[in-house]
């Protein structure tokens, strides 16, 4: 079975004036490069930690919680192969569709604040052997209580 862990992005640093840097950048005829930092990217750090300690047959994939056509069915989905059902499966999807959230197979090991890149890598490498030592229906994992 493929696994799949989920990373469900939080809200994008923007600021109001628009435009690639919302207004941060010096002008060209100010002597400036257009050139700005790049925001950092919680999200990014995580994934690329992930990407790189998993193996390839399991998915590593970025979603904004704005695409909830995808993300709802995927939970529900996910959950339901992990024996969740009724109350529990509700639970879990609410904390699965929450900013910043990580999910794997169905479980939802954070909620509202993503750990570190090496707390993430610890929890999914920790989920996925207990996935594996228990072949068939994995026990129903009550999701992180909400922030």
């Amino acid at each position: 079975m493929r696994h799949r862990v989920v990373l469900v992005r939080g809200p994008r640093a923007a600021a109001g004036s628009g435009g690639c840097c919302s207004g941060a950048a010096r002008p060209f005829d100010e002597g400036g490069g257009h050139r700005h930092a790049a925001p950092a990217d919680e999200v990014g750090a995580v994934y690329r930690a992930l990407r790189t300690a998993l193996p390839d047959d399991v998915a590593v994939e970025v979603v904004a919680p704005t695409n909830w056509l995808w993300l709802v069915p995927a939970l529900v989905t996910d959950g339901r192969r992990r024996g969740l059902r009724g109350a529990a499966l509700r639970r879990s999807v609410r904390a699965g569709i929450a900013v910043e959230s990580l999910i794997v197979d169905g479980a939802v090991l954070a909620s509202g604040r993503l750990p570190s890149p090496a707390a993430a890598v610890a929890a999914v490498t920790a989920e996925l052997t207990t996935a594996a030592a228990a072949p068939g229906r994995t026990p129903p994992r009550e999701p992180a209580p909400p922030r």
